[in-house]
């Protein structure tokens, strides 16, 4: 079994998170959505929501621990690379904007994931 680097997963988990969102019915409508305020790795939507994703791919098995990594700052600057991107595209305005957290946990040992889903993870913080 190859070993995975650290780069090879993280862009495996966003692919893997990316596919598990269009499974469950939403459509991907950006990745690496990137402004000065911040980056959401995932942006999709359904008929009435707009989710803003942050995806955390770990080795270490702790949703806990991943779910520790998007502290204050971090939904400070998620929060605020949201509002950009609705302030941008009007066409948004009538969505419920929703911030959800998707963590894939990766079981070295056997090359398998996981993936642990919150959604409403967080309120917006301005």
């Amino acid at each position: 079994m190859a070993h995975r680097t650290a780069k090879e997963l993280f862009h495996l988990g966003e692919d893997l998170a990316a596919n598990y969102l269009v499974g469950k019915g939403l459509e991907i409508v950006a990745r690496n959505y990137r402004t000065t305020q911040g980056e959401v790795d995932i942006i999709a939507c359904d008929a009435h929501n707009l989710v803003f994703v942050e995806v955390k791919t770990r080795s270490k098995h702790s949703v806990r621990q991943a779910l520790r990594n998007v502290a204050y700052t971090k939904q400070k600057r998620l929060s605020a690379a949201a509002q950009y991107f609705v302030v941008q595209d009007t066409s948004w305005e009538n969505h419920r904007i929703r911030f959800d957290i998707i963590v894939v946990l990766h079981y070295a040992d056997t090359d398998t994931f996981k993936i642990e889903h919150l959604q409403d993870a967080f309120t917006p913080v301005f």
